[in-house]
């Protein structure tokens, strides 16, 4: 993916200013990493490269009702 993609750009992306103190909040790719878990889907980096199984995949997700 070229760097100047905006999704690249959004998910490399770093704040400016330090977080607060207390528990760490979760990051946008962290809830997703639970969701798959969650899914029980294993290799999802393999299976983002195949467009239909990843429709798949997310059409599922759709589906459910909660994670």
């Amino acid at each position: 993916m070229p760097k100047e993609r905006k999704v690249t750009r959004i998910y490399k992306w770093n704040p400016l200013v330090p977080r607060p103190k207390g528990r760490p909040k979760n990051r946008w790719e962290d809830d997703v990493r639970m969701d798959l878990q969650k899914m029980k889907i294993k290799n999802w980096k393999r299976s983002v490269l195949d467009r239909n199984l990843w429709w798949t995949i997310v059409e599922r997700t759709k589906t459910r009702k909660e994670l």
